[in-house]
């Protein structure tokens, strides 16, 4: 396993804690560019001087990533915009979830403004713990004057002296507002914004001159307006800040072991009121020195002070250096630059990261994307020159990402790193397997068991359990698990057709990045997914998780197109009964009175079920988008998250596997067959697929709807799954076809580059279907093949030869898996790309299980099948 692999993968995926960022703008003000200009995301510049952003080189390079985020064809600027508009539009939560995807907790100054913003427990749905407060002192001192002197105060009436009781009552009602914030649970830390206001000079000592301050505060308050104060008079502005510090160090000398609250301060980069040569941290040395028991933290990488900054975080234990605001607001060289200044001296267990995130979710986005970069650059190259070993960088990520900022706030949090379902880059990559184990033990100490687990080309999910010591060796490589070969050509019941041989075996490889606990059922256990190798180690022919994967990988490496799938979760609730007739057990709806997104009398009394597999599989890292019923009796449908394609089939597995357990515990089997009620609809499991860019989806689309005859074979992989291949049933209907929106074609496009497949159930070995469905695109984009088949906005199975003639739709769908395996047997194309020996296999297996299953009687057929689906 290549060490430089596990650090990349380490620093692109670990959770971080955002440890400065704000509020994002609601729904409605979230387009309102007039008011929030788009182009302030990598800009401090504001009004006459924002029109020049667009000709900036972090624009520039901010608009092509954002162009990939929305699936925008181009980087224009204005188009960009408009790809942004129809998703904030369609989905503006979805968009602040995918911007925040990795983030753990977010510490919030949620001061910056009271208009148009979420509150900060708003936030609370997209990180995996939950929001913490940022206090801005200033914001809090001008509250206090405005409840103090609401009408304001001419200061041409009369001499300073006539404020002194509204001095003393400032004085008293800012300590006590203070005061209420240290003991706030949901505050975690106190910011000073006075870099902007009157410059970091601040004067370490209390005047002893009570009418300096009184005259500041006089000047402060002649200049509201109203009720409206900005607090901007240096003696008034650092006796804030003294005041501030002195009541941190007071608790922390009362209280020890109390919770620790360090004070966050501006330094550099900043708006144009800023006075740069006074936003030098250089000039809070003295302070530094005289609040030792207050830990101070540097914000925005003192850019462009970052070597003062590091000196002062060098030398002074209460002092760290935040690294953020600069993603994205300069470019990659400088973001580059001073990660490495940052690292000249500075310890970095003194490092933080935050993203400085603000109104728009794609703040946060880029920033962490353009900060993970740079930060896997410069670590890869320290460890290439031999400056740091490779677990020393790795340390060192997890330190500024997550660690640092999780112990200085006091936050108590644990990194779900490779503790839930995390994305699975590729069988010779991810963070070394001691790692990754130790980090999940860490995490799940409880846990006693680990499953090996995979699936064979029946779809049976296979497993091995492990005592965890026992696991440990086969993770590091001290211990082997073999297969018999003979699992290549085995049916559901162990039988094994007459190819089959049972000489030779195969390997089975842990993927730690799949490593999840188990919920649902009672078990100190977790599962594993798992990779096949060969005796000498190497990729194993066959492995449908590693043919996925190289499908995958072949579009980035050969086409530069990054897949993601999603999947949607059809299973029909029933309960087993026992026929008085025959003493036979049988499968009937568990309720009658059902139908399709209908809260009925009986589908209510499901609800208490239906939260439990929601709030399960939320407990692991798969947070559901929806769930309802559907059709069927007993029909419920829960829609997955979006991931690469191994991930996001590893996540449909694994959330099956709750579903299915937690069915259980109550008295029900959840079934994945196509259509266990010929009266009623069936069930699917549709995916959806997305490349980025689409700029050649129509010959991806080409190549998927001329090898459609094939990919059925794995797609609709039993006799019973063509019990759904009929017009009316929104199954995708009798044609090969697309349409736009069209849920009576095999695909429907969603929207650019975007389909969902209909014609796919949860019968499928989801990794060989989703392998399928890519190997057709790519071979596809290979030829450059154009689509002849158009755009069909009704079901073609009611056109008539003439109209569907015109729309090129020419292929029906396969009636019967034969029919698929015939076509798939001749699809040679297609055997190549997905390996012919695999694909033989498949058609062999497949006829034998068809075979087996054709001599059984309907009914007895229809309950072998929900006895293992």
């Amino acid at each position: 396993m290549d060490p430089l692999a596990s650090l990349r993968h380490l620093v692109q995926t670990h959770p971080l804690i955002d440890n400065h960022a704000h509020n994002l703008l609601s729904r409605a003000a979230a387009t309102n560019y007039a008011k929030y200009p788009f182009e302030q995301i990598t800009s401090e510049a504001q009004g006459p001087a924002l029109r020049n952003a667009p000709s900036t080189l972090p624009l520039q390079r901010a608009a092509a990533q954002l162009a990939t985020l929305y699936n925008c064809p181009s980087s224009d600027w204005d188009r960009v915009k408009a790809a942004r508009d129809r998703w904030v539009d369609r989905d503006y939560e979805g968009l602040i979830r995918r911007c925040l995807e990795g983030t753990h907790s977010l510490l919030l100054d949620d001061l910056l403004t009271d208009q148009d913003i979420e509150p900060f427990d708003w936030h609370d749905r997209f990180a995996a713990a939950p929001t913490k407060r940022i206090v801005r002192i200033e914001v809090v001192a001008a509250q206090v004057l405005s409840s103090i002197l609401p009408g304001g105060y001419d200061q041409s009436t009369g001499s300073p002296a006539v404020l002194q009781p509204y001095l003393n009552q400032f004085r008293q009602s800012f300590h006590e507002r203070i005061a209420e914030a240290i003991a706030d649970p949901a505050v975690v830390g106190f910011k000073s914004v006075i870099c902007y206001r009157t410059g970091l000079a601040v004067q370490a000592a209390d005047d002893t001159d009570d009418g300096v301050l009184l005259q500041s505060f006089a000047r402060t308050v002649s200049r509201g307006t109203g009720s409206v104060y900005r607090v901007e008079d240096k003696p008034l502005n650092d006796w804030l800040v003294r005041q501030a510090l002195n009541q941190l160090q007071s608790a922390k000398e009362t209280d020890p072991s109390g919770p620790n609250k360090p004070l966050q301060l501006h330094t550099g980069l900043g708006d144009n009121d800023i006075n740069l040569i006074l936003s030098n941290p250089a000039y809070l040395q003295a302070l530094f020195a005289q609040y030792p028991k207050v830990d101070f933290v540097l914000l925005h990488s003192a850019y462009p002070y970052t070597r003062e900054a590091g000196y002062l975080a060098c030398v002074y234990p209460n002092v760290y250096l935040d690294l953020g605001e600069v993603f994205p607001m300069v470019s990659r060289d400088a973001q580059e630059s001073i990660i490495r200044e940052s690292l000249e001296i500075v310890p970095t267990t003194r490092l933080l990261w935050s993203t400085d995130g603000h109104f728009y979710p794609e703040t946060f986005w880029l920033a962490n994307k353009q900060f993970r970069d740079a930060l896997e650059k410069v670590l890869v190259d320290y460890s290439l020159h031999g400056d740091h070993t490779v677990d020393q960088a790795k340390l060192a990520a997890a330190d500024i990402l997550f660690n640092n900022s999780n112990r200085l706030y006091g936050l108590n949090g644990k990194a779900n790193y490779n503790g839930g379902l995390a994305p699975a880059i590729g069988p010779l990559s991810g963070p070394s397997s001691t790692d990754a184990l130790e980090i999940f033990m860490q995490n799940n100490p409880d846990i006693k068991y680990i499953w090996l687990q995979f699936i064979d080309l029946t779809a049976t999910t296979r497993v091995r359990m492990f005592p965890v010591r026992e696991f440990a060796k086969i993770a590091n490589k001290q211990r082997r698990i073999g297969v018999c070969l003979a699992v290549f050509l085995m049916l559901q019941d162990d039988s094994v057709c007459p190819e089959g041989s049972t000489t030779g075996q195969f390997y089975m490889e842990p993927d730690l990045s799949s490593l999840c606990r188990n919920v649902g059922l009672d078990s100190k256990s977790a599962t594993v997914m798992t990779w096949w190798r060969s005796e000498e180690g190497t990729e194993l022919e066959g492995c449908p998780r590693t043919t996925l994967h190289n499908m995958t990988s072949a579009l980035r490496i050969n086409h530069g197109i990054e897949v993601t799938c999603g999947f949607e979760i059809e299973v029909i609730l029933l309960k087993c009964i026992t026929n008085p007739d025959t003493n036979e057990e049988d499968f009937v709806p568990c309720v009658n009175n059902h139908s399709w997104s209908q809260m009925t009398r009986e589908t209510r009394r499901l609800v208490p079920l239906l939260e439990e597999i929601t709030e399960a599989l939320e407990s692991i890292g798969i947070d559901l988008e929806q769930f309802h019923a559907e059709s069927a009796p007993g029909q419920f449908e829960f829609i997955l998250p979006p991931g690469s394609p191994v991930a996001a089939v590893d996540t449909l597995i694994k959330a099956r596997q709750v579903v299915t357990c937690i069915a259980e515990q109550h008295g029900l089997r959840a079934t994945l067959h196509p259509r266990p009620h010929p009266h009623a609809a069936g069930s699917a499991s549709h995916a959806h697929v997305s490349i980025n860019p689409a700029t050649r989806e129509e010959s991806f689309l080409a190549g998927v709807l001329q090898h459609y005859p094939a990919l059925t074979a794995f797609a609709l992989s039993t006799d019973a799954s063509y019990d759904r291949v009929q017009s009316g049933l929104w199954a995708g209907s009798e044609w090969v076809a697309w349409g736009t929106q069209n849920r009576e074609t095999p695909i429907r496009k969603i929207s650019q580059g975007h389909w969902e497949i209909k014609s796919l159930d949860g019968l499928a070995n989801m990794y060989l279907a989703m392998a399928a469905f890519l190997a057709a695109g790519c071979l596809g984009l290979q030829e450059n093949q154009p689509l002849t088949v158009h755009d069909c906005l009704y079901d073609a199975a009611t056109l008539s030869d003439a109209d569907r003639s015109a729309l090129g739709i020419t292929t029906p769908l396969a009636t019967s898996l034969s029919q698929s395996l015939d076509s798939l047997a001749a699809d040679t194309a297609l055997q190549d790309v997905l390996g012919p020996s695999l694909v033989q296999n498949y058609i062999t297996v497949k006829k034998a299980e068809s075979k087996k299953l054709n001599t059984m009687q309907p009914e007895a057929r229809r309950k072998w099948l929900v006895e293992r689906y």
